[in-house]
């Protein structure tokens, strides 16, 4: 072992992390789905919380959510990033302190870089979608995010991280801690304060830099196995670029996936006005919580084949891979069938208001086609993980790049009518349509460069046995 000062837990996170995959990733599956589980369901609740607020603060917050979405991206990005290289490392046997460091370091420059650029542009936004008439709240909905946004990307790289070291117990209560205390102050400070939109911001934001603070505690007191210390926070060019080797490709594939839902509301609007964004995005926060448990499984599975990737095992690495997929094909198939079969008692939840519940009936047509996407959509992020952890994270990010440009303009041609049904009804068919293509291709992608691997490696054996048998002969 590399660290033999006592640390009981932390060795054996590790040796489950380097073992048999199947297991490793089965151990780990768990405590990341309750993680995902607490952090859905805060979303969930804050959707309820700000529904009460009536339609226009419920539509502020699905329009701007894009914006918020992009705010985010560097901290998903480095995230996962965080998770594969620092697996890969501890595969090879080697120490990672420094990846945590410059990875946090990383996260507070693009926090900062993203929150000039929101308060810059986000009135332009706001006019490109054409949802003027939410731009009061939505600002104020914003604001905490834009002052406080390290606490909110950190949080996210931290839990990335700790993953990265097999430790996912310590990941789920930092993310669970955020989502759990965001839930009980979100209705002091909107209701009981009477900070309305602003509190939900806040609340999500103060929840984040508790959480963070749990993190770099467990850090700095040496109680997780990456050792990590003050001297370690200083910019380190190799480590920076062994980050942003995937974490740039995420990033930029997180933005382009963002700036998609940016523009395709504008497409929304022409179809529906800013109550399409709304019948759009609600759907989703139930494809989201539906989708707990193969994005556990895709969270577990990058650690486990980076680290076998690392230790240059690729028979543990398809293993991997295989295991994961059969999961996440059963887990999409499941989700897609609760949602056709529960769709109106779902969405009834999410209309409770008088206002919104006239639109029942609306939403629980979109829900049920919306289910239709669920498997393919699944198949879209598990094949894009194991790019990044097979370190081929460009070519996910350029076919997203590709993927969004069919998408938009297939909304684009739905929004103005030209499939000759109703603009809304176009575009959720659409949304269908693409997410299938998605989900055919990746995985098409994923195994072909698999292959390519496989190949190359034992190319160079060959030559290795090649060399070895003229110097045996000579």
């Amino acid at each position: 072992m590399l660290w033999k000062d006592g640390r009981k837990d932390g060795e054996t996170e590790l040796d489950r992390l380097l073992g048999e995959p199947k297991r490793a990733i089965r151990g780990m599956v768990v405590p990341i789905f309750i993680a995902l589980l607490v952090v859905e369901l805060n979303q969930f609740v804050d959707t309820f919380w700000v529904s009460g607020l009536g339609t226009t603060d419920a539509e502020a917050v699905s329009v701007v959510t894009p914006l918020y979405g992009l705010m985010m991206c560097a901290g998903l990005g480095i995230s996962v990033a965080a998770t594969a290289t620092i697996s890969f490392r501890l595969g090879e046997g080697r120490e990672a302190g420094d990846l945590v460091a410059n990875s946090i370091i990383l996260g507070i420059i693009f926090a900062v870089i993203s929150s000039v650029l929101i308060t810059l542009f986000f009135d332009v936004a706001i006019d490109i979608m054409g949802a003027g008439g939410v731009r009061g709240p939505g600002w104020e909905y914003m604001i905490p995010f834009v002052l406080m946004s390290p606490a909110v990307l950190v949080y996210t790289i931290l839990g990335g991280a700790l993953r990265g070291e097999g430790a996912a117990r310590k990941s789920t209560i930092i993310q669970s801690t955020a989502a759990i205390l965001n839930m009980v102050i979100d209705p002091l400070l909107i209701y009981v304060l009477g900070m309305g939109i602003f509190g939900a911001g806040l609340s999500t934001c103060v929840s984040a830099l508790i959480s963070v603070s749990i993190g770099l505690f467990w850090y700095l007191k040496g109680r997780t196995v990456v050792p990590l210390a003050m001297k370690d926070f200083r910019y380190d060019r190799q480590a920076v670029a062994e980050i942003l080797n995937i974490g740039g490709p995420k990033t930029a594939q997180s933005i382009i996936s963002n700036v998609t839902d940016l523009i395709q509301r504008v497409f929304l609007v022409i179809a529906g006005g800013t109550t399409a964004v709304m019948l759009y995005n609600y759907p989703w926060r139930y494809i989201g919580m539906m989708g707990l448990p193969w994005r556990a499984m895709d969270s577990a599975m990058i650690p486990v084949a980076s680290a076998a990737y690392g230790q240059g095992d690729l028979d543990k690495m398809r293993e991997s891979f295989s295991y994961t997929f059969k999961l996440v094909i059963l887990a999409g198939v499941a989700a897609a069938a609760i949602m056709l079969v529960f769709a109106e008692p779902l969405m009834a939840i999410m209309t409770y208001e008088e206002s919104m519940h006239e639109l029942l009936p609306r939403f629980v047509w979109t829900l049920r086609v919306s289910a239709l996407l669920v498997p393919f959509s699944a198949l879209m992020a598990v094949e894009s993980s194991m790019l990044q952890s097979m370190k081929r994270a460009k070519i996910a990010m350029n076919y997203f790049f590709i993927w969004a440009f069919i998408k938009l303009g297939l909304y684009a041609l739905a929004a103005y009518g030209y499939f000759g049904i109703d603009p809304f009804e176009a575009i959720i068919y659409c949304m269908v349509l693409v997410h299938v293509f998605g989900g055919l291709c990746l995985t098409y992608l994923q195994r072909r460069e698999f292959r390519r691997i496989q190949e190359s490696i034992d190319a160079a054996r060959a030559r290795f046995r090649r060399i070895g048998t003229r110097s045996c002969g000579s």
